[in-house]
């Protein structure tokens, strides 16, 4: 190399190095802090790529505007292939794009920056691919004898298939968006240009333009293809398929089961009420019995037999209201198609004569639908029943919203028959029951008593009855019961105790069986209340510690409220009382900062109801006071306990102190 060219490529170097050093050395080192913060938000301390996605489904990372499902479930009925496009239109297709803006953070450091590039859209299917197979998909399968779950049942037992699902779509990062931009990343391509998620005010819809050709901000396409794992299919004879449609609408699901011979659906509901945020997973609260949902039509169901024999069941969930959803199940079978027999009694109905005690008359509801759906058995599920229900000349009886409501006497006891009756217009019978208020009851004092009379007067024309009795403090649960006595024709009195009643209102608790006789169990207000009495306070021990003073004692209530202290000088509050048990002490009080005389110290105890008791003590501190006797002074006269010095000792003295007084001057 020729010297010339040598001081050439130090020049180069050199004027290199200056420019590397008038970088901004803080911006550098803040994008790869920001850059290394992005990749690693999902890492060791953020939640991963399968635990933000394994509570979702695939409407909560696409919310589409409508949407088709094909499931071709395969011949081992151990897994299902899916073909799935969804179209997303208008403002839910910024929403799309601002949810894969936020995933593809975990790829690239310009990720969840509302912006999307056609350099990230590649790394965005991949992780929207990633993220689905890890997705909730709202399905599942179980063979045996139809149900409806319950605790130790899964419903959640289709999934997606890990690595075998692909998602693509048309238009994520549209070339005709009114905002589009060249990239402004380092190292993007050349070609490379980005989209706003959210595009501004002034949206441009090609609403007039092909499809074809307008691909704007406002359309979307997204294509699924993937397979489920499906277990618990040992044998497809008989099993029941249930999706859950809560938050659901404009989708379509077409599934295609294998041939199997005699196959057919058996029975559809469509439970609705689930509620989604008491549980996402799982299908919350007590299971419903088959054949006893109530929908709301909202969601449909189709059943076609294919020309090769399979079976397509297609079905059309519809269920937007959050947080109140739905839950669909198919029972499918081979079994031949049942006789349609008349509805049914089960021993869980009320027996043809039985009694229904009522606290109270006028209208009431006597049996809700958690009742009824009990009381039957049909073929084709008691919700497709008419129940009907009638009574005596004058007494409203209604059956609606699936309830049995009636006006009921206070009297004597009125008769309702019901009956329910299927499609075919088939009777399961009548059953008669004796529906009203069995007793009056009373008391004759307001105050309550330790025991406390209580009076209950029948209503003619009941059976003999068992009745129970006991107080409460809290309107609506049971008592410590006395008896049982027996009521029929006669009024009795009886003298209950008021066992654990608190001061305040106390209540009346009654329990009334009998043979026929359904149980009630009720509580009534007569208005009885518990006056409080005032805590118990002793004094144990009162005295003296050199400058301090203290005195404690025991305390309790008869009524069992808790008891609080307060600690008064002269009337003023001062300090605190320690509680231990039944135990209370004073702090020891310092009477010597006080001022002299007497003080009157009191203990005061309060309990719930706000009754005080409390103690009193006068104590004088002026014996803190009392000056000390003073030293004993010598004697005034002559005499002395030391022998005397004489004369020749005061001359001797005298000359000495004339000395030294001479020398001192």
């Amino acid at each position: 190399m020729s010297r010339e060219g040598a001081l050439r490529i130090a020049v180069l170097m050199t004027m290199f190095a200056m420019m590397i050093s008038w970088m901004p050395i803080s911006s550098h080192e803040g994008g790869l802090d920001e850059s290394q913060e992005r990749r690693e938000q999902l890492g060791p301390d953020g939640p991963t790529l399968e635990e933000q996605c394994s509570t979702i489904t695939f409407e909560d990372m696409f919310e589409y505007t409508r949407a088709i499902f094909n499931i071709h479930v395969a011949n081992d009925w151990a897994s299902a292939e899916v073909q799935a496009v969804a179209w997303v239109n208008e403002t839910l297709a910024d929403d799309v794009r601002h949810s894969l803006d936020e995933y593809i953070a975990a790829v690239y450091p310009s990720g969840d920056d509302e912006w999307i590039s056609t350099d990230e859209r590649e790394g965005v299917r991949a992780i929207a691919s990633e993220c689905v197979q890890y997705t909730l998909t709202r399905m599942g399968m179980r063979d045996g004898s139809p149900h409806r779950g319950g605790e130790g049942t899964d419903w959640k037992n289709i999934t997606w298939t890990e690595d075998e699902v692909l998602v693509e779509e048309w238009n994520l990062v549209p070339p005709r968006h009114s905002q589009s931009r060249e990239c402004s990343g380092i190292g993007s391509s050349s070609d490379c240009y980005e989209v706003p998620v959210y595009p501004n005010n002034e949206r441009d819809c090609d609403t007039e333009v092909d499809a074809s050709s307008g691909q704007d901000e406002c359309r979307l396409i997204l294509w699924l293809n993937a397979t489920l794992t499906i277990s618990n299919i040992n044998d497809p004879s008989e099993f029941t398929f249930t999706y859950n449609a809560s938050n659901m609408s404009g989708a379509e699901y077409h599934i295609i089961f294998p041939i199997t011979e005699g196959l057919r659906l058996d029975m559809w509901e469509e439970c609705e009420g689930r509620d989604v945020q008491a549980d996402m997973g799982d299908f919350a609260g007590v299971a419903p019995l088959r054949g006893s949902c109530v929908g709301d039509g909202s969601s449909t169901y189709e059943i076609i037999e294919n020309e090769d024999g399979s079976l397509t069941y297609s079905f059309y969930p519809d269920m937007p209201q959050w947080p109140i959803g739905e839950d669909l199940f198919a029972d499918f079978t081979t079994a031949p198609i049942p006789v349609d027999e008349p509805p049914v009694w089960t021993e869980n109905a009320p027996a043809d004569g039985a009694w229904f005690p009522r606290a109270s008359g006028g209208s009431q509801i006597i049996a809700n639908w958690n009742d009824i759906q009990n009381w039957f058995v049909d073929e084709a599920g008691v919700s497709s029943l008419d129940v009907n229900c009638r009574g005596d000349a004058g007494l409203v009886i209604a059956y609606s919203e699936r309830e049995l409501s009636m006006d009921v006497p206070r009297g004597q006891a009125g008769e309702v028959t019901c009956e329910a009756i299927d499609s075919a217009g088939q009777s399961s019978g009548n059953r008669t029951w004796n529906i009203g208020v069995p007793f009056q009851i009373s008391t004759t004092s307001t105050d309550l008593l330790d025991p406390h009379p209580i009076t209950i007067s029948p209503t003619a024309g009941w059976p003999e009855l068992s009745v129970e009795i006991g107080f409460t403090s809290t309107f609506g649960n049971a008592g410590t019961y006395s008896g049982s006595y027996t009521l029929q024709d006669s009024e009795i009195t009886q003298d209950v105790a008021a066992l654990g009643v608190v001061p305040g209102p106390a209540y009346v608790a009654v329990r009334i069986t009998g043979d026929g006789v359904y149980t009630l169990q009720t509580t009534y207000d007569l208005g009885i209340q518990k006056a409080s009495s005032a805590p118990i306070m002793t004094v144990n021990s009162e005295g003296w510690d050199g400058d301090t003073w203290s005195m404690s004692g025991q305390f309790s209530d008869p009524d069992g409220e808790a008891v609080s202290f307060s600690l008064m000088i002269d009337g003023s509050s001062v300090g605190s009382i320690t509680v231990s048990g039944n135990m209370w002490s004073t702090p020891p009080i310092d009477f010597s900062v006080w001022a002299e005389g007497s003080h009157i110290v009191e203990v005061r105890g309060c309990d719930e109801s706000e009754l005080c008791v409390s103690q009193q003590r006068s104590v004088d501190n002026s014996h803190l006071f009392v000056e000390p006797e003073p030293e004993p002074q010598p004697p005034s006269d002559n005499s002395s306990i030391l022998p005397s010095m004489g004369l020749t000792g005061l001359i001797l003295a005298a000359s000495a102190a004339l000395i030294y007084s001479g020398r001192r001057g």
